[in-house]
């Protein structure tokens, strides 16, 4: 388990702008959708409680978590807490403590669907185009919400363009702050994320690790 702290672990305040908050909430209000909501990285489940309570307790979809919970010691008790100060079950909540990969091939092979997505995990570019073979499973009509989606952020964003690029089955929803969101418009009969996307995310590591040590010896220098 990480040692790591988050500040979300004492405020369980989702890790979101208040403009990213309100467009997500908007959204998820307005689409009404009935089917299964999925998360991927929850960190202490601020987004979680705020997406569950969107819908009243007898009409709330079903909503999946994917996330290893090791991201601050504790993690899943404190999302468990989180739900229950917020007046939702914990036990609604189909949790899968494993890497987005491993959820991902389970799902896929129990053919299961999804309305919306909230992808929030890992930033590093591998990390994200796993994340975004999910993309396989959303219905179509259904929407996926990308956060961190910003040039600080080169991992999503990259990953996240690629996507937009090479597969024309996508449209854009709208966008607050770094929170973007895009909707399925058809069946990608290939599947999304190829041989060829996952090359290029392994092409990029090394340029993206030489970019992030030379910011960090920038702040150190100028500090």
């Amino acid at each position: 388990m990480s040692g790591r702290t988050r500040d979300c672990s004492d405020t369980l305040e989702p890790e979101m702008t208040p403009a990213e908050q309100a467009f997500l909430r908007d959204l998820i209000r307005r689409e009404n959708f009935s089917g299964t909501h999925l998360e991927i990285g929850t960190a202490a489940g601020g987004s979680l409680c705020s997406m569950m309570s969107c819908f009243h307790d007898d009409a709330r979809p079903r909503f999946v978590v994917v996330d290893r919970m090791n991201y601050f010691p504790r993690q899943k008790d404190i999302v468990c807490q989180n739900l229950e100060q917020h007046g939702l079950s914990p036990a609604a909540v189909d949790f899968r403590e494993s890497s987005s990969a491993t959820a991902f091939h389970a799902a896929a092979a129990q053919q299961e669907r999804f309305d919306f997505m909230l992808i929030d995990a890992c930033h590093k570019i591998l990390a994200v185009m796993a994340d975004l073979r999910w993309m396989r499973l959303l219905n179509v009509g259904g929407i996926a919400c990308f956060h961190d989606y910003a040039t600080k952020f080169p991992g999503v964003k990259l990953s996240v363009d690629r996507l937009l690029a090479r597969y024309n089955n996508y449209e854009i929803v709208g966008q607050a702050d770094s929170l973007l969101a895009i909707r399925k418009t058809a069946i990608c009969r290939s599947g999304e994320i190829s041989l060829a996307d996952n090359a290029y995310g392994m092409a990029m590591v090394i340029p993206l690790t030489i970019e992030r040590k030379l910011k960090k010896w920038n702040l150190r220098k100028s500090a």
